[in-house]
C-alpha cells in the first residue's frame, strides 16, 4: 500500500490513499498525473445530488445523482446508478485490474463537455464493471477505446471524440448508439439484431462504410428504428447503400444520408 501525505494529490500510480487512517480507493487518476483529492469527499466538491460515500467508492441510487469537481467539471453526471469505486485513466498501460470497477449499471463519464477532456486509455474489462448497460462518455478524447467485450450494454454513447475507430463486435444486446461529430473511419454494426436507433453524423466514413452500415441494418433484421448518416464529411451512399436504405424505409425506419 502507498501512504499518501495529506495532500492526496503526493500519492501516485493508482494505489490506495490513507486518508484519516482509512484506506481509499483513488476516485480518478490521469495520463497527466493529476488525481482527484481524496474520494471520502475532502476536497472534492459535492454539490446536493444524493450521490454519498460509501466506505470504498461512491454510491449513486437517483437520477439526479451528480459528483463535480473543484473547476466545476461534472466527474459523474446526473443519470449514473449505482457503486463506483476505482477509475484509472492511464495514458501508458492499462491496469490489470481494468480501468473503471464497481457494480453499477450505468455511468455517465464527464459527459457534459467542460474542459479538460479526459485523455488516455480507455479499456472496460466485464469482470470489474459485470452490470453495466448504459455508458456515456461524449466529449472526451480517449487515444485508446475499447468496450468491446462489455456484452451487458444496451447504450453506448461516445459522440465529440476522436476516435476514429469503433469495433463492438460482441456487444450484441446494443440497443442505441450515438457515435457524432468524431473522427470514425470504420464502425460494425453488424450482429446488432436489437439495435433501433444509431447515429453516426458528421464523421469520415467512406462510401463503402457507409454501404456497409446501411446493409448491416439491413441484415441485422429490426424493424421500425432510427438511422443517421448525415453526409457533412461521411460520404453519399452508392446505389448499393440507398437500396439498402429503400428496404429500411420500407421496414419503417427513419433514414438520413443527407
Amino acid at each position: 500500500m502507498t501512504i499518501c501525505a495529506r495532500n492526496p494529490f503526493d500519492c501516485r500510480g493508482g494505489s490506495r490513499l490513507l486518508v484519516g487512517g482509512y484506506s481509499y480507493w483513488p476516485l480518478w487518476f490521469y495520463g497527466q498525473r493529476n488525481e482527484l483529492p481524496d474520494v471520502s469527499g475532502h476536497g472534492v466538491t459535492l454539490y446536493p445530488s444524493g450521490a454519498y460515500f460509501d466506505g470504498q467508492g461512491y454510491y449513486f441510487d437517483g437520477s439526479d445523482d451528480y459528483l463535480i469537481d473543484d473547476g466545476g467539471r461534472y466527474i459523474f453526471n446526473a443519470g449514473t446508478a449505482g457503486s463506483w469505486h476505482s477509475i484509472y485513466l492511464t495514458n501508458d498501460e492499462v491496469p490489470a485490474e481494468g480501468n473503471i470497477q464497481g457494480t453499477g449499471t450505468q455511468i455517465r463519464l464527464n459527459h457534459s463537455g467542460a474542459s479538460p477532456k479526459v485523455t488516455g486509455n480507455f479499456i472496460l474489462r466485464p469482470e470489474y464493471c459485470p452490470n453495466l448497460k448504459i455508458l456515456y462518455c461524449n466529449y472526451n478524447l480517449f487515444s485508446n477505446f475499447d468496450v468491446s467485450e462489455i456484452v451487458t450494454l444496451t447504450h453506448l454513447s461516445c459522440s465529440y471524440s476522436v476516435l476514429t475507430t469503433l469495433d463492438i463486435p460482441n456487444l450484441s444486446l446494443l440497443e442505441r448508439l450515438w457515435c457524432i461529430e468524431s473522427s470514425l473511419v470504420y464502425v460494425d454494426v453488424s450482429g446488432k439484431r436489437h439495435l433501433h436507433y444509431l447515429r453516426l453524423s458528421d464523421n469520415f466514413l467512406s462510401q463503402e462504410m457507409v454501404d456497409t452500415v446501411l446493409c448491416d441494418m439491413v441484415d441485422n433484421g429490426c424493424t421500425y428504428g432510427s438511422l443517421y448518416l448525415e453526409i457533412n464529411h461521411n460520404t453519399a451512399p452508392s446505389a448499393t447503400g440507398e437500396a439498402c436504405k429503400g428496404i429500411l424505409v420500407d421496414r419503417g425506419w427513419t433514414v438520413v444520408t443527407d
